[in-house]
């Protein structure tokens, strides 16, 4: 049986997806491959998943529900930009979660693929939202 995601592509191109927190490393370790000149996004959401509780409980603090990953202007004349923001989630069952909105330059396609690879069907439904 294989493990179902739903992409989410939303007003504007964006895309998300919810991932288990179990599953998010190796997500960001294949999407390192595939989208190398991306590597600075993928470290600053690698940073925030090992560190999970301390970034779940400073996001509540706050009354953020999303974290945003800091971009330069520079990254973006230049196309590095692969996040635009990480949810840290823990669902009823205690299962943590880590939501993330992919750029609206990421071909759905290419978000896809890698999660097929890691051995997800994938639903996707348009959002408005």
């Amino acid at each position: 049986m294989s493990k179902e995601i739903t992409v989410k592509v939303m007003l504007g191109n964006y895309k998300y997806i919810e991932i288990p927190l179990e599953d998010s490393e190796e997500f960001l370790r294949m999407l390192s491959k595939r989208f190398p000149s991306k590597n600075k996004d993928i470290k600053e959401v690698l940073r925030i998943i090992r560190n999970f509780d301390v970034f779940y409980d400073i996001a509540r603090k706050k009354f953020k529900n999303y974290i945003l990953i800091p971009h330069d202007s520079s990254d973006m004349l230049k196309g590095t930009i692969l996040f635009d923001k990480v949810k840290l989630l823990i669902g009823e069952n205690g299962r943590k979660k880590v939501g993330l909105i992919f750029d609206r330059s990421i071909s759905l396609e290419n978000v896809m693929k890698v999660l097929e690879e890691l051995g997800y069907s994938v639903n996707i439904v348009k959002s408005e939202l």
